[in-house]
């Protein structure tokens, strides 16, 4: 009885060693989702032109309960101005996020939440270039810029995770303007301190083809970034979209939201961490009655990671930053009057604009 009572002891030890040296195994690997949406949250003055009025603040419940139910483990906003706390409300699950700056002209509208993944370094960098004061997009009458955080995925995993809102519309003043936005983004994430992976999302207002916003030669040439949308979708192409076109069969028409989009994910390894898009899809939230939510599709990637050769000290350097109330007041009193300074120093553009 004995011997038997120990080679069954035996057999449970070997399967129970097995079993944790399995997890052992891949305790240094897993995967993430994220997900990217413009939010179209500016205010909505329709009804002052006598326009069909948009249900802004309702399509913030819709995204969020988007966002809830797909449970994404990172979700990343843009336009996320007035109707910050509707679009919050529908995100019970999602313990983390950073500090909301205000609607127009105090916030940049960029924001991140995750569900159990903590927030560290936080940061909002405005861009230092933009143009259009009520035409070209009037990217000068909002904080537009970035929003950083370091994020931490698992343990000895930590990724600088960066939100964008790039200068908007195709004119001179804002071509220039954006190709500055994406110098500047480049230059901070070169300048780090410390190697982590990257992950750069947002409202690019760029495409990799066809266009001379200098997407490429700055966060891909420049900066070591790949897109998510090329590696999954375009064979890891960067010079030729042809492979997309020819296998999917997409037309330059028929762009926005569908390929190559303005929203986009891309990222870099670091600290010894790889990233690796296994799934990414553009996706069109809609409410029950089929109406779009914003004029931009969401995007969704599915990340693999790699942190067996993971770098010591990755995670260093990583605190909690807490906004205080009061230099936050006078940060929105400044903002309102440099913006009310500006719209009155272009008061003949403002009135044009709205007189068309």
């Amino acid at each position: 009885m004995k011997k038997v009572l120990s080679v069954v002891l035996a057999l449970m030890f070997i399967l129970g060693t097995g079993s944790v040296l399995a997890f052992a195994d891949n305790a240094d690997t897993g995967e993430f989702t994220a997900f990217c949406q413009n939010v179209a949250g500016l205010p909505d003055i329709s009804f002052v032109f006598g326009d069909d009025r948009t249900d802004v603040k309702g399509n913030q419940a819709v995204i969020g309960g988007y966002v809830e139910a797909e449970s994404y483990d990172i979700f990343a906003s843009q336009e996320d101005f007035g109707y910050h706390d509707t679009l919050v409300s529908a995100l019970p699950s999602y313990k983390y996020r950073t500090a909301h700056h205000g609607g127009v002209p105090y916030g940049d509208g960029t924001n991140i939440f995750t569900r159990s993944f903590p927030l560290y370094n936080e940061k909002h960098v405005p861009w230092d270039k933009l143009y259009g004061i009520a035409d070209d997009g009037a990217d000068e009458l909002s904080k537009k810029g970035i929003t950083y955080a370091c994020i931490k995925v698992a343990d000895n995993v930590y990724v600088d995770f960066y939100n964008i809102h790039a200068d908007a519309y195709g004119d001179a003043g804002s071509v220039a303007a954006r190709q500055d936005n994406f110098r500047q983004l480049a230059e901070l994430i070169n300048s780090r301190d410390i190697d982590r992976p990257v992950i750069v999302t947002g409202d690019f207002n760029a495409f990799l083809f066809n266009d001379n916003s200098l997407l490429k030669e700055t966060l891909v040439d420049g900066c070591g970034l790949k897109d998510a949308w090329v590696e999954v979708k375009n064979n890891g192409d960067y010079d030729d979209c042809s492979y997309y076109i020819n296998t999917v069969g997409g037309v330059w028409t028929d762009k926005w939201g569908v390929w190559d989009s303005v929203e986009r994910f891309m990222y870099k390894d670091g600290g010894g961490v790889t990233l690796t898009p296994t799934e990414f899809s553009y996706v069109t939230v809609k409410t029950d009655d089929g109406k779009a939510v914003s004029d931009h599709n969401g995007v969704h990637v599915k990340f693999a990671y790699d942190a067996t050769n993971a770098s010591a000290n990755i995670g260093d350097g990583t605190q909690v930053v807490k906004t205080s109330a009061f230099s936050e007041f006078f940060r929105r009193i400044r903002d309102f009057f440099k913006a009310l300074f500006l719209a009155l120093s272009n008061l003949d553009k403002v009135i044009d604009y709205f007189s068309e």
